[in-house]
C-alpha cells in the first residue's frame, strides 16, 4: 500500500526472548513492560533448538517467546528499544553470562525485521552500532523467508504467531485511522 512520498505507516514492535528458565522469562517480560511498553500479545514457548549457540552461556534446553508491544511507532524507534534490551540483558547477567537474550524487531505491512549488533553482508547499518536484518516477507496468509533467514524462522514454526501478530497490527492501524476500513 502506497501512502504517498515520505509517508510511512507506524510499525509494530516486538521483543524475542530466548531463555532457559520460566522465572527468567517472567523477570524479562516484566522488565520489557517497564522499559519498552505494555505487551498486548505473547507467543507460546517455542523450543530454541536449531542451534546450540547460546547453550554454553545460558544453559539447556532453551526456549523462545515473542512479546508484542502494544504501541506502534516509527521504525527508527527500534534503536532505543535495542539499547533498552541490551541494558536489560546486562542487568540480568551473572558473571558475564546472560540469563536472557532479548532481540527486538518489528513488523510493518510487508516484512519482519530484527535488529542486532552483529554486522553481516545482508544487514543494513542503522547507526549507533545497530544493524537491521530483513528476516521475512509477510503476506495475508504467507510468510516467506530469504536465503539468509535464520533456520528457526525459516522452519515455519513461528509462522502462525507471526501471521496473528500481523492481523492484530493491521486491525490496530485501521483503528488508528492509518489504513482504510472498518474499525474493530
Amino acid at each position: 500500500m502506497y501512502l504517498g512520498k515520505g509517508k510511512f505507516p507506524p510499525v509494530k514492535f516486538f521483543v524475542s526472548v530466548i531463555y532457559h528458565s520460566r522465572e527468567d522469562l517472567e523477570t524479562a517480560a516484566a522488565a520489557v513492560r517497564e522499559s519498552v511498553g505494555e505487551i498486548d500479545l505473547q507467543s507460546e514457548a517455542f523450543p530454541f533448538d536449531f542451534t546450540d549457540y547460546y547453550e554454553t552461556e545460558m544453559g539447556s534446553p532453551l526456549f523462545r517467546v515473542f512479546l508484542s508491544v502494544s504501541k506502534t511507532g516509527q521504525a527508527d524507534g527500534i534503536l532505543s528499544i535495542k539499547k533498552a534490551c541490551l541494558a536489560l540483558e546486562n542487568r540480568f547477567s551473572e558473571e558475564n553470562r546472560r540469563k536472557v537474550n532479548l532481540d527486538p524487531g518489528y513488523i510493518d505491512l510487508y516484512k519482519l525485521v530484527l535488529v542486532s549488533e552483529k554486522y553481516l553482508g545482508h544487514k543494513i547499518y542503522l547507526g549507533e552500532g545497530i544493524c537491521a536484518d530483513l528476516v521475512l516477507l509477510l503476506g495475508k496468509k504467507q510468510v516467506t523467508p530469504f536465503r539468509w533467514t535464520f533456520p528457526d524462522f525459516k522452519s515455519g514454526r513461528y509462522d502462525e504467531f507471526i501471521l496473528t501478530l500481523r492481523r492484530n497490527y493491521l486491525r490496530q492501524l485501521k483503528n488508528e485511522g492509518v489504513l482504510p476500513g472498518p474499525k474493530a
